[in-house]
């Protein structure tokens, strides 16, 4: 970060370059209030991840589950594929309807298959109603009707793959985290 007082190099423990907008928000108000380039390397540093958005697990170093099931809206799933695209090895996004999006609803969710369906994912596996567009309009998409069928199925490739990323995003309603869960309960035994 360049500042009239100096120059700093920051390292954020966040996924995402919308992050990098809010930290510079957050350090040009820190600034502003004279607080020493050092504390705000730190505080920024040090800044907290919130369980559920782009939270990063690790079963291991070569496999990651990014955890994005906190809520689900068009900006942020856009963000969250920007993410998974820059991530290494095998890519699968999992993603559940975005809800509370009005009456333009599923042209949100066509915008959405658009993105993923030139995004460089290798598998884009759906559930809910709304989602079936997203994967519909994926060459490399699947829809589930059961959640109980992308926890087999995704727990068989995690295992097979020696490096894999898997994203996991949706609004609340969809529970996704629950994937999540039984993901970790299996591939940690």
């Amino acid at each position: 970060m360049h500042t009239p007082c100096g120059k700093i190099n920051i390292l954020l423990p966040l996924l995402g370059y919308q992050n990098i907008s809010n930290a510079l928000a957050a350090s040009a108000l820190a600034f502003c209030l004279k607080i020493p380039l050092q504390q705000i390397k730190v505080g920024l540093s040090t800044t907290p991840i919130i369980p559920g958005r782009l939270e990063s697990i690790e079963i291991n170093p070569n496999k990651i589950i990014i955890n994005d099931t906190y809520n689900s809206n068009v900006s942020s799933t856009i963000s969250a594929i920007k993410v998974l695209e820059k991530m290494p090895g095998y890519k699968i996004l999992v993603i559940g309807n975005m809800e509370e999006l009005g009456k333009n609803s599923i042209l949100y969710h066509k915008m959405i298959g658009n993105i993923a369906s030139i995004s460089k994912i290798d598998k884009i596996f759906s559930f809910g109603k709304k989602s079936y567009t997203i994967s519909k309009m994926c060459q490399n998409g699947v829809h589930f009707l059961e959640k109980k069928k992308i926890k087999e199925i995704l727990k068989k490739i995690i295992s097979k793959k020696n490096k894999i990323t898997v994203l996991i995003k949706g609004s609340r309603k969809t529970k996704m985290e629950t994937i999540i869960k039984y993901l970790l309960k299996e591939l940690k035994k």
